[in-house]
């Protein structure tokens, strides 16, 4: 199960006050249980609500053209299990792209209806008033036209966290906003001063994923930054006192340096395919031309913090 939908099925079970208030025709009045025994089917989320009806929903990532066919066996083994009609179904729209499923199945003798709400028409505003931090959370999909604000607003969530419950806030809204790419690289950078270790095997994505994810690459290419330095200095102390051969040396710095720059062109074309979705033509051969790693650092810094991406590389790479 992708990392995303475990990290909403987790938020939802916490039931998010404000965001149940709006997808919900009336208060919850309990949660049911996602495993339909008599199948196998597992539901995203199912509750009963006040008023005895029967609230499912489904969280979905991408556009699945058999999302009709799937609400009908939902349905059919709810109201098995359950012995009532009276059920509400609703597709929650979580993903990047433009919301393209039906929400009816029409064939001979049968038609069938459900709801589907992209999750970006709600504004994230709302979501973030709410005193609930899932709540807040989830303001990561919905409408954002000021990035600064919602990040201010989760950053403010975490700081009556303790330690634990920082660095699981944190993994979830890292996990969410695989969805909004440009969020996330946002939200990494600002989050950086915070004391709180996040290790690529809590990113639970596969290795093939994880080393295309911007944010271990941006993590990467700080290790190594670091790593050089630290090397530099310990070098230095223990050629002071053992020697350390010339030919070696120069080497090994020149491998460095070389690996460096690499890493560096890399970045650059990880940072664009998150922003953009694509790498635009020609591209990866120019960068490849750079051969100054300053000046890399300098274009991922102004790529990452910019809107206008393509007017970057015009301007920098006469892309």
């Amino acid at each position: 199960m992708p990392s995303k939908d475990i990290a909403l099925k987790d938020i939802f079970e916490e039931v998010p006050h404000r965001l149940s208030k709006i997808l919900s025709p009336a208060p919850i009045k309990e949660l049911l249980p996602t495993s339909l025994p008599s199948t196998e089917l597992r539901v995203d989320f199912l509750a009963r609500l006040e008023d005895e009806s029967i609230l499912h929903m489904e969280f979905q990532s991408f556009n699945d053209t058999n999302m009709p066919w799937r609400m009908l066996r939902y349905y059919t083994a709810i109201v098995e299990k359950y012995k009532t009609h009276n059920i509400k179904q609703l597709v929650v729209y979580v993903g990047n792209e433009k919301l393209r499923m039906k929400s009816s199945l029409k064939i001979k003798n049968l038609v069938f209806k459900y709801e589907i709400l992209d999750i970006r028409q709600i504004d994230c505003k709302v979501l973030l008033e709410s005193p609930d931090p899932m709540d807040r959370l989830l303001a990561c999909l919905c409408k954002v036209e000021d990035e600064v604000y919602l990040i201010e607003k989760l950053i403010k969530t975490m700081e009556g966290m303790n330690e634990e419950e920082r660095k699981d806030y944190l993994l979830k809204a890292l996990t969410l906003t695989e969805l909004r790419p440009n969020l996330r690289i946002r939200l990494t950078e600002e989050v950086k001063p915070m004391p709180i270790v996040v290790r690529p095997e809590d990113i639970k994505l596969s290795k093939k994923k994880l080393r295309k994810d911007v944010l271990y690459r941006l993590g990467l290419e700080e290790g190594k930054q670091i790593g050089l330095e630290e090397g530099k200095q310990i070098g230095f102390q223990e050629g002071e006192v053992i020697g350390i051969e010339k030919g070696r040396k120069e080497g090994e710095v020149i491998g460095i340096e070389k690996g460096l720059l690499k890493s560096a062109q890399d970045m650059v074309i990880a940072v664009v395919e998150a922003k953009l979705g694509y790498v635009p033509k020609g591209l990866e051969e120019r960068v490849k031309d750079v051969k100054d790693r300053d000046f890399l650092h300098a274009l991922i810094k102004k790529l990452i913090s910019s809107e206008k991406v393509l007017e970057v590389l015009k301007e920098e790479l006469n892309i």
